[in-house]
């Protein structure tokens, strides 16, 4: 299970860049808009934390719904090719 957790911080944080760098927000802009300090802010994009429950929600509030489905797609995607890689990687050490 830690491995999705950390396969999902490091999405996220690489989506959360993106958005910011996009739309040429401040790394203060962005503690704001998902109502955390700035320091936090800091913490998440440099991957020392994780999203919190309530920063995740803040965060796809600032998408649209077309961009929230495309982050969870993208997500399942690389879910499903972690898990492809990890089969095939297990089958060649016990074959």
């Amino acid at each position: 299970m830690r491995q999705y957790k950390l396969l999902l911080q490091d999405f996220l944080t690489d989506r959360l860049l993106d958005y910011r760098k996009t739309n040429h927000y401040t790394q203060e802009h962005m503690a704001e808009l998902l109502h955390i300090s700035p320091r936090s802010y800091i913490d998440i994009e440099h991957g020392k934390n994780g999203f919190s429950a309530t920063s995740l929600v803040f965060f796809q509030l600032l998408l649209t719904r077309s961009e929230v489905s495309s982050l969870l797609d993208d997500f399942k995607i690389l879910v499903e090719r972690k898990e492809q890689d990890d089969l095939a990687f297990n089958r060649k050490k016990t074959g």
